[in-house]
């Protein structure tokens, strides 16, 4: 039995798992730099919310919130104000998969007093 072109076979997979696993890699990145990103995002929405509801902007905290957050393609799951502090959620679909994450704005003022 020949052994002759076994060394390419070899050297063919081999390079072909590398490839798989620099491609898994890339993939994981671009995941990990989306959800950054969204988060980013939350904490943009949230501050202009708090602005917002602290009378510093005219209009309304979620409404506010809500317009930036969909000017980035993004939907905006929850919004809601527990004595100063304003809690917003956020979800995205990043290649195929729905990421979440939560922004909290406390200004540490209270505007009823």
């Amino acid at each position: 039995m020949s052994e002759a072109g076994s060394g390419t076979i070899l050297g063919l997979g081999m390079i072909s798992s590398l490839l798989g696993i620099m491609t898994l890699g890339l993939v994981v990145i671009a995941e990990d730099l989306g959800t950054q990103r969204l988060q980013a995002l939350a904490d943009t929405a949230v501050l202009a919310a708090e602005d917002r509801y602290l009378g510093l902007a005219i209009g309304f905290p979620c409404e506010t919130a809500d317009q930036i957050v969909k000017e980035f393609g993004a939907t905006l799951e929850e919004c809601h104000k527990v004595s100063s502090d304003i809690y917003i959620g956020v979800s995205q679909q990043l290649m195929g998969i729905v990421h979440r994450v939560n922004a909290r704005a406390s200004s540490g003022i209270d505007p009823s007093h």
